[in-house]
């Protein structure tokens, strides 16, 4: 299984497969083989594979959106574990996040927190397919930059 770290990239694999299946339909559309029920709002086939097509640009341009910010993310990401200021961090809560499913798997997520200049701060991580081992009050490596962004690595 291909490993997701970020809800995002999920996103933009369903928004590429909606948008390409709305395309195909669109094609049929105008090539006259998907056709309008008698009950149709729309008659046209000309009109029915444009709103296809226009769906499915739409979803594609999403998916575009969508992988630019998981790429953002990934390079913050990197960019913290081998630039950022490494502080210690306390596990609050490990919870397995059961509305998001990939390949019949519900991932994980670690939430955390760390003080640092005289504050507390609480994040999560991203997403982690096998049970992490850690459990909660576990001490732990956080990783920060000065504009309150963290990480830390599993």
């Amino acid at each position: 299984m291909n490993r997701i770290k970020y809800a995002e990239q999920l996103y933009a694999l369903i928004s590429m497969c909606l948008g390409c299946a709305f395309i195909v339909f669109g094609l049929l559309s105008f090539i006259g083989i998907l056709q309008p029920t008698s009950a149709s709002i729309v008659q046209s086939q000309r009109h029915i594979g444009i709103v296809f097509s226009v769906l499915g640009v739409a979803f594609l341009i999403a998916q575009a959106i969508f992988t630019v910010l998981a790429s953002a993310k990934r390079k913050s990401y990197c960019e913290l574990i081998s630039n950022g200021i490494k502080v210690n961090g306390i596990v609050e809560k490990v919870y397995m996040q059961k509305f998001l499913q990939y390949g019949k798997k519900s991932p994980y997520r670690v939430l955390y927190s760390y003080t640092y200049g005289g504050k507390i701060y609480h994040h999560k991580s991203h997403l982690l397919w096998d049970k992490p081992y850690m459990k909660e009050t576990d001490s732990i490596a956080v990783y920060i930059n000065d504009s309150e962004k963290s990480a830390i690595q599993l």
